[in-house]
Order: C-alpha cells, then structure tokens, then sequence
C-alpha cells in the first residue's frame, strides 16, 4: 500500500508494516506499507485509517478534503 503523508510522514517512519522510500517518494512524502498478515493489518487498523484519510485529502480535490475532515 502506497500513501502520500505530507503532515506526518516523519512520524510513521518507524512503524512496523513501514518500508524505506527512496527516491522521489521520499522526498515527496509518500509512504510504502507492507503486511505479512491479516493481524497485523488489524492490529494497525486506526492508525491505517487516518494514514489513509490524510492520503486521500493530500491527492483528492480541496472540496473533497474539506468535506473528509469536516466529517472526522
């Protein structure tokens, strides 16, 4: 899973399902997870929702962004 994290990708970069972005990804902020398993996933189930919230706020029109975080 790749997600764009421009308020908190110094903050996740030592979580356990996090793997080193090189290159432009780093430098943009986009982070790389990855999941052994199904428990892991769900172990790490709020943090991934707000990773995946600030993501999609990053990428997705100001409107939609507004509309998300008004609604959190």
């Amino acid at each position: 899973m790749i997600m764009k994290l421009p308020g908190s990708a110094a903050l996740v970069q030592d979580l356990s399902f996090e793997r080193e972005s090189k290159g432009a990804f780093r430098q943009h902020d986009w982070l790389i997870a990855r999941f052994v398993s199904e428990e892991d996933i769900l172990a790490e189930m709020p943090t991934l929702k707000a990773c995946m919230a600030q993501s999609s706020c990053a990428v997705a029109p100001k409107k939609f962004a507004r509309r998300v975080w008004a609604e959190a």
